[in-house]
C-alpha cells in the first residue's frame, strides 16, 4: 500500500465518522422539523445533540485538510465542479447552528422560537441532501467508461442518493434518540422515536434498492462496480438495514442503533469501493491527484498525531456529556 492509498483510507474513515455522527445530528434536526409542535420530542432532540453536535464538524474539517494536503489537484477540480452544491450544504449547516443555538435561549410560547425550529429542520434536511447529491454525482462521473465533462450532480441518480442521506440520517437520529429516551425511562417518547425509525429504515431499504435500479439505467458502469467489486459491503449494508429494522420492531434498542451505524458506513465504503481508485473524474485517481511523496510522508505523520490528540477527546466529550439524560416531560 502506497503513502497515497494510506491517505485516502484515513480520508475515508474521517467522511464515515462524519456521516455518521454529524448525520445523525442532521437527522435529529429532520425529526425536529417533522415533531411540528410535539415539545417534549423538541426538547428530548435539543438536550440529546447539545452538548456534541458542533464538535462533530471536526471530522469534516479533518476530511477538509487531508483532501486539501494529499490530493490537491482533486480538490481543485471539486470546488470548481460542485462549487453550487458545497456552498447550499455550508450555508444550510451554518443555517442551522445558528438556528439551534437562538431557539435554545428563546421561550417555547415566543413568535421567535416558533420560526426558529422550520429554519432549523429545513437546513438540516438540506445539508445532507447537498452532501448526498454530491456523492452521487461523484460515483458516476468517476466510474464512466469515458471521458466526460462535468458531474452530473443534478442528474436522477445524483438526487435518488441525495435523498437516500436525508433517510439514513434521519434514521441513524431515531435510533439514538430510541436508545437514550429507552435507557432514560421515557417508555413513551422511545416509543415515538421508534416508529421514526421503522418508517425512516424502510425509507432506506427502498431508496437504496431504487439507487440500484437508477445506477442500472443511468450508470450502468456503477451499477456493474457495485454488483460486483463493492457486492460484499453492499451485501453487508442490506443485512445491516434489515437488522436495525427487526431489532427496532423487536425494542433491541441497542442492536438497532449499532445496525444502523454499520449501514451508514457500509452505504460510505460501497461508495469507495465502487469508485476507487478515482478521486473525481476518470482521470484524476488517487496516485495522478497525489502531491509529492515528501509531502505525503509528512501529512501521513501529522494526520496520526491529530488522531492521538482528537479520538480521546471525543470518546470523552460523548462519555461525559452524550450519555446525560434529556430534560424532556412526556
Amino acid at each position: 500500500m502506497t503513502l497515497a492509498d494510506l491517505l485516502a483510507v484515513a480520508l475515508g474513515f474521517a467522511l464515515t465518522a462524519y456521516a455518521l455522527f454529524a448525520g445523525a445530528d442532521f437527522g435529529a434536526g429532520v425529526l425536529d422539523l417533522i415533531a411540528h409542535r410535539r415539545d417534549p420530542e423538541r426538547a428530548a432532540i435539543a438536550a440529546g445533540i447539545g452538548p456534541v453536535w458542533e464538535a462533530n464538524h471536526v471530522w469534516l474539517i479533518f476530511s477538509i485538510t487531508i483532501l486539501f494536503s494529499a490530493f490537491p489537484t482533486a480538490i481543485s477540480a471539486l470546488g470548481t465542479a460542485l462549487l453550487a452544491p458545497f456552498t447550499v450544504a455550508l450555508l444550510a449547516i451554518v443555517l442551522r447552528g445558528a438556528a439551534l443555538g437562538l431557539r435554545s435561549g428563546a421561550e417555547h410560547e415566543s413568535r421567535g422560537y416558533a420560526r426558529l425550529g422550520p429554519v432549523f429542520g429545513s437546513a438540516s434536511l438540506i445539508a445532507p441532501f447537498a452532501f448526498g447529491i454530491v456523492a452521487g454525482g461523484l460515483a458516476q462521473a468517476s466510474t464512466r467508461t469515458t471521458p466526460a465533462p462535468g458531474i452530473p450532480w443534478t442528474g436522477l441518480f445524483a438526487i435518488v442518493v441525495g435523498l437516500l442521506a436525508v433517510a439514513l440520517c434521519t434514521h441513524l437520529a431515531a435510533c439514538f434518540m430510541t436508545q437514550r429516551l429507552a435507557r432514560g425511562d421515557q417508555p413513551s417518547l422511545a416509543e415515538s422515536f421508534r416508529r421514526r425509525g421503522l418508517q425512516s429504515g424502510v425509507a432506506v431499504m427502498a431508496l437504496a434498492s431504487l439507487a440500484l435500479i437508477v445506477a442500472s439505467w443511468k450508470a450502468p458502469s456503477l451499477s456493474h462496480r457495485l454488483l460486483t467489486t463493492a457486492l460484499p459491503v453492499v451485501f453487508v449494508g442490506a443485512v445491516a438495514i434489515a437488522a436495525s429494522l427487526t431489532s427496532l420492531a423487536t425494542r433491541r434498542y441497542e442492536l438497532a442503533r449499532v445496525a444502523s451505524l454499520v449501514t451508514g458506513a457500509a452505504l460510505l465504503w460501497g461508495w469507495f469501493v465502487a469508485q476507487a481508485p478515482h478521486l473525481v473524474g476518470v482521470r484524476l485517481t488517487l496516485h495522478t491527484a497525489a502531491a509529492s511523496h515528501s509531502a505525503l510522508a509528512a501529512i501521513a505523520v501529522a494526520t496520526g498525531i491529530v488522531l492521538v490528540m482528537v479520538l480521546p477527546s471525543f470518546y470523552l466529550l460523548f462519555t461525559v456529556f452524550a450519555r446525560s439524560l434529556p430534560e424532556a416531560t412526556e
